[in-house]
């Protein structure tokens, strides 16, 4: 039997832990790049799939991919790595393959990989290369080079390990994406990977999956009524938010530059109807780099309108949309399924303009949801808590202005959600703490490896304080300190659980529904149910202190 020559696999970080959602996996969407790669991969002559772990649990639980794989084993598996988070699933799956396929050779892609690449192949002999910045360029090449047996020194942008062990850097220039390179590629077409019927209609916004709630209501319970297929329009960022590790240093430092481009619209669409074959019925996208230059989104939904009446979409503004573009959002789409999220991220003028790209006022803020209002265009508000420079004077400023969009603009506003962010690496955050008055304890890939690796909390912890944030004895502490003072404060002040996702609600409504959550998964389990809602005298982890200690758990297939 012929080798296969490359299988991806997608290994979402299958272990989280919060209170009202038990045990859930995250990091379900794979990066939208990975089926243009396998395809662009099949259009050179090579054979190429991509395998997504958690699809493959949920097809069947007892399937294991690493006894696929031995009995018949590829030329190379690629992992991507490009959320933070994946940092330890993906390394240990790279381990179980190599060690059941001595003979493939496996690498890792995707912002994270890229931004750590020297240190990944210094910490785990399990990986063989890293491909940096973006994948087209080089996989080509690098298949090629694999299957032929030539030097990888040849490939672009790839860093690899030599024959003494010791990471090696291409000698080739690095691939630098074209606009024509951009418009070429295909990330509609989902026939390359297994399963993509369950992909299409599993996992939607929010981004987790429950695994202590049944299939149907576990989509139920996380989704917006419909699963979204994210589009990708272009590339590039021109800004720098303190909290971001997408920003445009961190992407020319991963990619080798940092270049705005847009896609063709007309490749866009095709990508629109390759993606409703397979049964999306919303888009969603979250680029958008000049929000003030309107024209490429108003020709963009235009060509929607008329190659794909009927679908829906979910648009992430990076600024406030102007007047032109709510009018085309409004005439293009359906509006039961079309939203735009914004995300002004804090209510204090000042910590915005410190911390976002994007600066605008309160003021232009309230004009731009009342403009949402008068073409009946639903909107999600998104808000953060413990940026650099917010204090907890600031951060009451945030919970008074929810409070305020919540009375005024209640018709409008689908969901009001204010979160914590994770350090991030390639953010300003984890590159120069000290200078924005944060201590860290994370400074390397290995820090993530390990803090991800236990069923790790992704919404409690941060991997950062914020120096002197609440000027009280609450200051006192270290960063777990901070991260439970910050936890209480979110569950008191912004508390925005919903057993309906569609729904807004204000915080002591959400602590109800967190405890009522946590009952029904505690009886699920046969523990003992929890009786305290969150509130003073019992904070967050005291609740999280109280459940019996889990047993094994399911790991990826």
């Amino acid at each position: 039997m012929a080798a296969r020559d490359c299988v991806f696999v997608h290994a979402p970080k299958f272990h989280n832990e919060y209170l009202p959602l038990g045990d859930f996996a995250s990091i379900n969407y794979m990066p939208m790049g990975l089926p243009a790669l396998a395809r662009e991969l099949r259009r050179h002559g090579f054979d190429s799939e991509v395998v997504h772990l958690g699809v493959e649990w949920l097809v069947d639980p007892a399937f294991s991919l690493v006894e696929e794989l031995a009995a018949d084993p590829p030329r190379a598996v690629g992992l991507p790595l490009y959320w933070h988070y994946q940092s330890y699933d993906a390394v240990r799956y790279a381990a179980r393959i190599k060690r059941a396929c001595p003979g493939t050779f496996v690498f890792l892609g995707g912002v994270t990989a890229s931004y750590f690449a020297e240190q990944v192949l210094a910490a785990f002999p399990e990986v063989d290369a890293v491909v940096q910045g973006h994948g087209e360029g080089p996989i080509v090449p690098l298949l090629r080079a694999i299957r032929d047996g030539t030097d990888l020194a040849a490939v672009p942008s790839l860093l690899y390990r030599g024959p003494d062990g010791a990471p090696r850097r291409s000698v080739s220039p690095p691939y630098l994406a074209r606009q024509e390179d951009l418009d070429s590629l295909v990330f509609g077409d989902l026939s390359v990977m297994r399963h993509p019927e369950t992909y299409a209609r599993s996992f939607g916004f929010p981004l987790y999956w429950s695994k202590e709630l049944p299939p149907s209501e576990a989509v139920s319970s996380a989704s917006l009524g419909r699963t979204f297929f994210p589009l990708c329009t272009g590339r590039g960022c021109p800004v720098v938010c303190s909290f971001c590790g997408g920003n445009r240093d961190s992407l020319a430092r991963v990619n080798g530059r940092n270049r705005l481009l847009f896609r063709d619209p007309a490749a866009v669409v095709d990508d629109v109807l390759r993606a409703r074959d397979f049964g999306y019925r919303t888009v969603s996208l979250c680029f958008d780099p000049t929000p003030w230059r309107d024209a490429y989104y108003i020709d963009l939904f235009a060509a929607l309108r008329r190659r794909a009446p009927g679908m829906g979409i979910y648009f992430e503004c990076w600024g406030l949309p102007t007047e032109r573009f709510l009018d085309a959002f409004a005439t293009a789409f359906e509006p039961e399924g079309s939203s735009l999220a914004l995300s002004p991220d804090t209510g204090s003028e000042e910590v915005r303009r410190r911390n976002k790209g994007h600066m605008y006022s309160n003021a232009e803020l309230h004009a731009s949801l009342a403009a949402c209002r008068e073409r009946g265009i639903a909107v999600d508000l998104f808000y953060t808590l413990a940026l650099p420079g917010e204090t907890l004077r600031e951060a009451l400023e945030t919970r008074d202005q929810v409070r305020e969009c919540l009375s005024r603009y209640g018709d409008t506003l689908r969901r009001v959600m204010t979160w914590t962010v994770q350090l991030e690496p390639g953010s300003p955050q984890f590159e120069r703490p000290e200078s924005l008055g944060l201590t860290t304890d994370r400074k390397d890939f290995l820090d993530f490896h390990r803090c991800h690796g236990a069923g790790a909390d992704a919404y409690s912890t941060l991997g950062f304080k914020v120096d002197g944030y609440f000027g009280d004895f609450r200051d006192e502490g270290g960063i777990a300190e901070f991260e439970r003072h910050l936890q209480h404060l979110k569950c008191m002040e912004f508390c925005f659980f919903s057993t309906r996702p569609r729904r807004s609600v204000l915080p002591e409504e959400g602590r109800a529904n967190c405890l009522a959550r946590r009952r029904e998964l505690a009886e699920r389990r046969g523990d003992p149910l929890p009786t305290l809602p969150i509130g003073d005298g019992h904070m967050y982890q005291d609740a999280a202190a109280l459940r019996p200690p889990r047993g094994a758990r399911p790991e990826l297939p």
